[in-house]
């Protein structure tokens, strides 16, 4: 990931870094995977499906909270 669009993003806005650290059993992406949450966009993935839901979700309520 080009790390000029990274800086661009959080100059504009606060966001959430979302990494798989550790995982048991299977994963849909591999240990050090992450996704860069904000209010409305979303840059990179954590392997889709009901996981990347729930983090982006829990992403935003952080953003939200004062």
């Amino acid at each position: 990931m080009d790390a000029n669009l990274i800086n661009t993003r959080l100059a504009r806005e606060d966001a959430v870094l979302v990494t798989i650290d550790s995982f048991e059993g299977s994963s849909p992406r591999e240990v050090g995977a992450w996704m860069l949450v904000q209010a409305n966009e979303v840059l990179g993935t954590v392997g889709g499906g009901n996981l990347e839901y729930q983090a982006i979700a829990h992403g935003r309520d952080v953003l939200a909270t004062p």
